[in-house]
């Protein structure tokens, strides 16, 4: 039962699934955007390819966008709550304790990495690293989405606290930290890696960490 809801749970946010002609334009381009950025990163994703990609005409973009920049910040977006809609799904699942719904979402995400040959992390990470030091706004962005993750989070965590699965010694904003740093530094060395036994083994570090 857990390895068919594995499955299901790792498929790729709408973002990433194959381009397709008779999707309306903006589809097209934020699908292909997000395909983009993970194999190019944003400076290395142009206006130009995605038109080339898509189809799109020049004028449809920026009808819909109006930068590069303004695009990026959807595809972000859109990444993001495909991100916070997993995590709910976890958090909702009747019969779990915190830590299996915990290691139950980064398994999800581990698997769509490993599947995707080790190149579709995390993109708010992958911006981070890219943007956040050479755009005040895309920071800006960043920081919200963190701060969003963050809060999805310590909900989880408070509710364990008040079911006795998670230690209160910390508290839960505290916690979070610790779990969304660990998320965010798995996936970067795993980029360099490539080693799904390392990735495989934060799991067991969960645990650790809130209990």
């Amino acid at each position: 039962m857990r390895e068919s809801t594995k499955k299901r749970d790792s498929g790729k946010p709408e973002g990433e699934r194959r381009n397709r002609k008779d999707l309306p334009h903006k589809e097209r381009l934020l699908r292909q955007g997000t395909s983009q950025f993970y194999a190019s990163g944003f400076s290395g994703t142009t206006v130009d390819a995605l038109l080339h990609a898509t189809g799109v005409p020049k004028g449809s973009f920026y009808h819909h966008f109006g930068s590069k920049e303004a695009f990026g910040r959807a595809v972000l977006e859109r990444y993001c709550h495909f991100q916070m809609d997993l995590l709910a799904s976890w958090a909702a699942r009747p019969g779990l304790g915190t830590v299996e719904k915990l290691t139950g979402y980064f398994d999800a995400m581990a698997d769509g990495f490993i599947a995707s040959g080790f190149q579709r992390a995390c993109l708010v990470g992958k911006f981070s690293t890219e943007v956040a030091a050479t755009s005040e706004t895309f920071r800006h962005h960043l920081d919200e989405d963190l701060r969003n993750w963050h809060s999805a989070l310590s909900d989880i965590l408070t509710t364990g606290q008040a079911e006795g699965d998670v230690r209160v010694d910390r508290s839960p904003n505290e916690l979070a930290d610790a779990l969304l740093a660990l998320i965010q530094g798995a996936f970067v060395v795993a980029l360099s890696t490539r080693n799904a036994a390392s990735l495989r083994s934060v799991c067991a570090t969960i645990p650790v960490i809130i209990t």
